[in-house]
């Protein structure tokens, strides 16, 4: 019985550092993108480099002050368009003008 708990008590501390170790460095923040008016379907944008990146691997983007984009009108997607480069679009679903903002980015291998 303690064998079980201790292999237990194993999976629940070191799996999940096993999953954030590797990606830990796959993330970075973007300078400032957004503050001039998008209408709808428009974008701006901009691009961080991430060492490590390639073509085809899965990213996200977040606001990095918490904001809730979509809330506001606008959906922050990213893209791995090079090797070690990600870019960030800020869509517009309504005519807005978002202020302008940095974005946190993460990428999945």
């Amino acid at each position: 019985m303690t064998r079980f708990f201790s292999i237990v008590l194993y999976l629940l501390l070191a799996w999940p550092q096993a999953f954030s170790t590797s990606s830990a460095g796959l993330a970075a923040t973007s300078g400032s993108i957004g503050g001039g008016l998008l209408v709808i379907g428009a974008n701006a944008s901009g691009a961080v480099t991430i060492q490590g990146v390639a073509v085809g691997m899965q990213c996200a983007a977040t606001a990095s002050d918490g904001t809730n984009m979509v809330a506001l009108g606008a959906l922050p997607t990213c893209t791995v368009t090079a090797a070690n480069t990600v870019t960030i679009n800020v869509v517009a679903i309504v005519s807005l003008t978002p202020a302008a903002k940095t974005y946190n980015v993460r990428v999945t291998p």
